[in-house]
């Protein structure tokens, strides 16, 4: 168990290492692996989500809903993408609908192939959350979008899971009208979530994208134990009046890993401990 430990400090030193001297050579830094929310998952891990969303007129009465059941599976990860395979059936107007299967290759920055152009250290910083001061590393990171660059700043913690405690996006080059932008901000860490029956550690991240026609404000459950992370959200979207239009609610119906025979308890199922430790030492400072 000491060696084990021993092991991940080493790791964990070892990667603080091999960023500051990619900062100081000013090259591009990769988002690690084991820090994200699919990355850190063996190959076959798998969730399924139920969406339930509605459309509401201009009294506020529901017109229109669908329930949406997604089974997402990780079907390939290395230490610089992962793909994804997602199946939907759609419930609307008492008809199921299946869609048809979907794989897509992703980075750790949420970019897919070809859409990453630079990934930068951008000096330091510090949130606060839930009245504690959390040293963070900011990356500036930019990708291509249909709409112009979107330029990316991320507070990022090698302590706290989900480890991307604030993430700022905006386009870069856009036409008025198309000039979104998007909030991503923890606001609660290692708090006590009951998950498929089970009490387990997560975080509630605020998400909030803004355009000229409207706005959209998401709260998630992040678990660590979770393939993907995302264990529940609400939604709301309202229009520039702010009116809402949509609103939908996620839950996590079912996840699971693959069995690892013969073979140690992999480093992912440890992950909640390290986490509450991390914040015990928050809690005393």
């Amino acid at each position: 168990m000491r060696f084990a430990s021993s092991v991940c400090v080493l790791i964990v030193a070892l990667a603080a290492a091999l960023s500051a001297a990619a900062r100081a050579a000013g090259q591009d830094i990769a988002f690690p692996r084991d820090h994200h929310p699919w990355g850190h998952f063996p190959v076959n891990s798998w969730k399924r989500v139920r969406t339930t969303a509605e459309s509401l007129d201009e009294k506020g009465h529901v017109v229109g809903s669908t329930v949406t059941e997604t089974l997402t599976k990780l079907v390939a990860v290395d230490e610089s993408t992962y793909t994804l395979q997602s199946e939907a059936t759609v419930d609307v107007a008492s008809r199921r609908i299946a869609a048809a299967p979907q794989t897509t290759r992703y980075g750790y920055y949420g970019e897919t192939p070809g859409k990453l152009l630079t990934a930068k250290h951008a000096g330091d910083a510090s949130l606060t959350i839930d009245g504690h001061t959390i040293p963070c590393e900011l990356r500036q990171v930019v990708l291509t979008g249909d709409s112009g660059k979107l330029i990316n700043t991320i507070y990022y913690s090698q302590e706290f899971p989900p480890f991307v405690l604030r993430r700022e996006t905006s386009v870069e080059g856009a036409p008025e009208e198309k000039r979104n932008s998007t909030l991503v901000e923890v606001i609660a860490l290692d708090l006590p979530q009951r998950v498929r029956g089970e009490l387990k550690q997560a975080s509630y991240v605020k998400t909030t994208q803004k355009s000229p026609q409207g706005s959209k404000v998401t709260l998630e459950v992040h678990c660590d134990e979770v393939p993907g992370g995302v264990a529940a959200h609400w939604a709301s979207e309202t229009d520039s009046a702010g009116r809402v239009l949509r609103r939908s609610t996620l839950e996590l119906v079912d996840y699971g890993l693959p069995q690892l025979l013969g073979q140690p308890q992999p480093s992912y199922i440890r992950r909640p401990m390290r986490a509450g430790k991390a914040a015990r030492r928050m809690d005393q400072r």
